[in-house]
Formats: C-alpha cells, structure tokens, sequence
C-alpha cells in the first residue's frame, strides 16, 4: 500500500488570505450558534477573509483619507502664518480683530473640508456595502468567495447605498456647521444649543439607520418604501441596544481621541478596523431580522420582503401565478407510501437552503396526510348509507 502524500506546507500569507484548510467546514451544530459564538467563528476563524474585505473596504475610503490629510496639512501650513494682533504694535499688516477672523476663518475651512467630505463618505459607503454582501452570506453559511462577492455586492446595492452615504454626510455636515457657525458670527449660545441638540439628535439617527439600512438592504430584496419603514421601525424599536452595539463596533474610532497613537490607529484600520465594525453590526441586525423578520419573509415569499438568493449554487424558484385547487375524488384510492412526497435526505454540509428545502416538504407531506385522512373519513360515512339503502 502506498504511503499517502505529505500535505504542502502553507505559508503565513496562504493563510491569512485562504484560512486555515485543516479545519473542519461548519457542523449541524454550529447552524444554531449564538451571536457571540458567531462572532467568534467568523472574526478568528475567518480572519483571512477578514482582512482582505477591510483591504478591500479601505480602497473605497482613500478618497476621504486623502481629503482629509491635505486639508489638515493646509491648516498646519497656515497655522504658521498668524499675523500679530495690534495689542503691542508688532507686525505688518495690523490686525484688529484676529480672534474673531481667526474663528470665521476656522468655521469655513472645517465647513469646505466637510462638503468635499460628503461624495467622499458616498462612495466609501459603496465599498461597506460590498463588505457586508460578504458577511451577510458567512452569516447564512453560505459559499463565500470574498473577491467575487464583495464586487458582486456592490453591483446590486450601488444606488440605494450611494444615496444612503450621501445622507449620512450630509447629517455629519449639519454637526459641524452647528458646531462652528454660531462661535464664528457670534450668534446667542441658546441658539447654538438648540440647534446642535438637533443635529447631534439626528446624527445618532442617522448612524443606527443607516446600519439597518445597509444591512436590510444586502440581505433581502424589498421595495425602497419597505426598506425605509423597517429601518425606521428598527431605529426606534432597538434603539437603547442600537446604541450599546453600534457603540462597541465603533470602538476602533475611539482610539482617534488618544494622543500618541495615530501609528497604531493606521495599522488598526489597515488590517481590521472596518471589518470589526461591519461584524458586529452586521449581527447584531441580523438578531433583530431573525426576531422580527424572517416570519414575514416566511409568508410573503414572492411580494414586498424576498430574501436575496445566493449566487453560487441552485438558482431560485421562478414565481407562479397561484392556481385554482383541483378536485379530488373522495373514492380515489388513497396513495401508499412510495407514491407519497418524498424528503430529501441532508448531506453531512448541509446549509440554510437546505433545511428551508426540508421544512417545505415536510409541510407538502402534512397536507397530503390531512387530505387522506379526510378521504377516509368520507368513505366511512357514505359505507352505512349504501348498506342502508341494500337493505331497502
């Protein structure tokens, strides 16, 4: 007998961005994990895909990235460029009121940088919707291939998500413009504290819908009032848990406010950062779909709320017109077993597509049971009638 051949040795780079083979693909067991459980498998498991969705995510935010590098060295450069102030007579030009044209100054500087920021967020709000096409197929343990399917994703969500991103920009720029405006042209503080409760109010709306949104609209096929109504609903129906996990997935952009880190930031956001933030939001949507949703998706298979198919595998069910019930002779001899629905037995790696299969013919047999049983009842009562009428 023939030794078997000895496994090639993979590298450290085979691994990061194909995974490790050796390990077992997902169990029956695993089908029905926690979220927590999820998170783990997904994040350490997969972590090679991980990092190449973020490598692939950050390509989409390199224009925001370079925006926001040369504005903040435009502001270096000009920081160095302050005219003295006329309190001591040194300098040339005089300056009367530097204080104040230094916070106009300010203001329309932060405001030009963050109008040039809102296309910007709009098309790094592409490449999140290709991250979480990826994610939402690892969720629902489908057939992942991350390249593919993150260009795939992109390609059926790019308007809605265009959109969504340039909404969301423009909520941060009313922040800014509340934070700034009133400073500049020294305007009453109440002014300044009604309007940035307001804008702060409507940013944090904005975050939590936005997940919803994206999330919603990578997993199911909805129509845009739909879509918008269950992302509302969501926003205000799981806000209080919207905050506390939104909260921990932005966790690496706390980091920004320490000092002495931007080194450590970069690598972070380079290698995980956004892939962290679209898992735990991703899940965390995924939960309230799961315990709002999915029984609507149940029964309106072919209307408003269709799951998105997946793309590597069997192609979905073509819709039919719903047809009028036939008749059925009661004095039909019932079927024996072997004419019945059949099940189709589950392989050892069987998915999601295959126990929605299985459910479905399981409830085709239950009909099919209740329709004999009612054929033998009927049976039963008509056999006393003839006996009756013989015996006449």
């Amino acid at each position: 007998m023939a030794k078997a051949e000895k496994k090639k040795k993979k590298g450290i780079v085979h691994k990061l961005m194909f995974g490790n083979e050796d390990k077992p693909d997902v169990t029956p067991e695993q089908l029905n994990m926690g979220k927590w459980a999820m998170f783990k498998f997904i994040f350490f498991s997969r972590f090679g895909t991980m990092v190449l969705l973020n490598l692939l995510t950050l390509l989409f935010a390199l224009p925001a990235i370079a925006v926001m590098l040369l504005f903040y060295l435009n502001s270096s450069v000009a920081s160095s460029f302050i005219p003295y102030s006329s309190n001591i007579g040194i300098g040339y030009p005089v300056v009367i009121d530097a204080a104040s044209l230094g916070a106009v100054s300010d203001f329309t500087y932060s405001l030009m940088e963050f109008l040039i920021l809102v296309p910007c967020i709009a098309v790094f709000a592409l490449g999140v919707a290709g991250n979480l096409y990826v994610i939402r197929k690892l969720i629902w343990n489908q057939t992942t291939s991350t390249f593919k399917d993150f260009f795939r994703g992109i390609k059926k969500c790019w308007l809605s998500s265009l959109l969504m991103g340039l909404a969301f920009g423009l909520s941060l720029l009313l922040v800014v413009f509340a934070l700034g405006y009133f400073d500049a042209f020294a305007m009453p503080v109440a002014y300044k504290a009604i309007t940035l409760t307001i804008a702060i109010i409507l940013f944090v709306f904005m975050i939590i819908f936005t997940s919803f949104f994206m999330t919603q609209n990578v997993a199911f096929k909805m129509r845009p009032i739909a879509l918008i109504r269950n992302s509302v609903l969501f926003t205000f129906g799981a806000f209080l848990q919207s905050v506390i996990f939104i909260g921990i997935a932005l966790i690496p952009v706390y980091l920004s406010f320490i000092p002495g880190i931007t080194m450590l930031l970069a690598m972070l956001y380079l290698f995980i950062g956004f892939s962290f933030s679209t898992v735990v939001i991703s899940l965390f949507c995924h939960f309230c779909y799961e315990k709002f949703l999915y029984d609507k998706i149940t029964d309106k298979p072919s209307a408003v709320y269709t799951k998105r198919e997946n793309d590597i595998g069997e192609e979905p069910e073509k819709s039919k017109k719903k047809q009028p019930a036939t008749y059925k002779n009661p004095k039909k001899r019932k079927k024996s077993i072997d004419e019945g629905a059949s099940i189709t037995p589950l392989t050892p790696t069987f998915r999601r597509e295959d126990l929605e299969r299985l459910q479905r013919e399981h409830e085709q047999i239950m009909r099919e049971g209740e329709d004999d049983y009612e054929a033998t009842e009927q049976e039963t009562a008509e056999q006393p009638e003839q006996a009756d009428n013989s015996g006449e």
